[in-house]
């Protein structure tokens, strides 16, 4: 489920000023975007998913014009990620499964908080207030994000009132049940956070991984070279990004496929049939879905049909069972 990890997020530090209304939920998801970018900050998160819980440090500031992060797992295996620039540095421990995922390196609970478009909602969302509270002993407003269909989960937001700064997120199902948590628990914003908390702690025994963000990019396969389909959508998804891969273990190709709606996103892998043979079947973690199913490509051959995203389950099995093999071109 760690393929679909999307870019690490970017923070540029210093506060910002907002003039917006007040009164248009909107603007205040124009302005939580701007302020994401644009605010310095070193705070510590918690995030629940399914049956995982993860307490984290996140640290953002720019030091000499260049960008600086810094994220710390507090729990589990002691892994630092620092960035500099476009080049990440991984600390981790000898063994650790982060080491063999270098493609999700830069992405996790963090990055799956704030990557969403909220300020980009499409039709098929509602988008309104719904009072204040409090996170991290700072004041919030409230923003209900709504599903106008049941083909897709909602969302709830808390800005920080002054600087409407995400403070905390939950993806909720179709009868209003929590299925992720974000939230920091504390946080420090502007001139108090200090640059020397982006130095890594020193620990014995850990290893250093590197891995620059700018070489991972790759040319995307053009949709219409794609030997394979989606004949069913959810109306506002749309293919992201579309590639052929080449599988480590036996170097067979995998055809990849992203869609997302601004807010939700899920991905398709269609591989050949594994040698030790596969059977459809629905797994579920929180937010995020898996479902396999089998299907006929060239010859009639099976193939096996992988998707994993943030969906309702009925949703998933409807498009993966319209997935079907196109001709070559």
């Amino acid at each position: 489920m760690k393929r679909f990890g999307l870019a690490l997020i970017l923070v540029l530090g210093s506060f910002g000023t907002f003039a917006a209304d007040d009164g248009d939920p909107r603007v205040w998801l124009s302005d939580m975007s701007r302020a994401f970018t644009d605010l310095s900050y070193d705070g510590i998160f918690s995030y629940f998913s399914g049956n995982d819980m993860a307490s984290l440090r996140i640290v953002h500031m720019v030091v000499d014009g260049e960008q600086r992060e810094r994220l710390v797992h507090l729990n589990g295996a002691p892994r630092e990620i620092i960035r500099t620039g476009e080049k990440v540095a991984c600390i981790l421990l000898p063994g650790d499964e982060l080491r063999t995922l270098a493609d999700s390196i830069p992405s996790g609970p963090f990055a799956r908080a704030f990557v969403r478009r909220y300020d980009q909602i499409s039709e098929y969302y509602g988008l309104t207030f719904y009072g204040e509270g409090r996170v991290a002993d700072r004041q919030a407003v409230r923003l209900r994000v709504s599903p106008r269909t049941d083909d897709r989960y909602g969302y709830r937001l808390w800005l920080d009132k002054s600087t409407r700064l995400l403070l905390r997120s939950e993806l909720i199902d179709l009868q209003g049940g929590r299925l992720e948590i974000f939230q920091f628990t504390q946080i420090l914003l502007g001139d108090q956070v200090d640059s020397a908390a982006l130095e890594p702690t020193t620990r014995a025994g850990t290893v250093k991984d590197h891995l620059t963000l700018a070489s991972k990019s790759s040319q995307p396969v053009p949709e219409r070279d794609m030997l394979w389909q989606v004949d069913w959508l959810p109306n506002g998804f749309t293919m992201a990004a579309a590639d052929i891969r080449r599988a480590s273990s036996d170097l067979k190709s995998v055809h990849t496929m992203m869609y997302s709606d601004g807010l939700a996103a899920f991905s398709v892998f269609i591989e050949d049939m594994p040698s030790a043979g596969a059977a459809s079947m629905v797994s579920r973690n929180g937010a995020t879905v898996a479902v396999t199913h089998l299907v006929a490509g060239p010859n009639q051959a099976h193939h096996l049909v992988t998707l994993v995203g943030e969906l309702p389950t009925p949703t998933a099995k409807r498009i993966v069972k319209s997935i079907r093999y196109r001709r070559s071109p």
